[in-house]
């Protein structure tokens, strides 16, 4: 997870420096997919979804 600075300083580098994901992604060393997710972002209050963990029915019945 990235911090809120290194966030702020992609977000600029694509909106008002004008550089694509891929440059952005090799300058701060993260996948292009992370820089597209924070990219996505428009309001940072929000809780990131949880994913729901799937628990598997004993293989023996009691």
């Amino acid at each position: 997870m990235l911090t809120m600075t290194q966030i702020d300083y992609i977000r600029k580098a694509f909106f008002e420096e004008g550089l694509n994901i891929s440059q952005i992604a090799k300058t701060f060393s993260c996948d292009r997919k992370t820089v597209r997710k924070y990219l996505a972002i428009e309001d940072f209050n929000q809780p990131f979804p949880k994913a729901k963990r799937v628990t598997e029915q004993p293989k023996l019945d009691s």
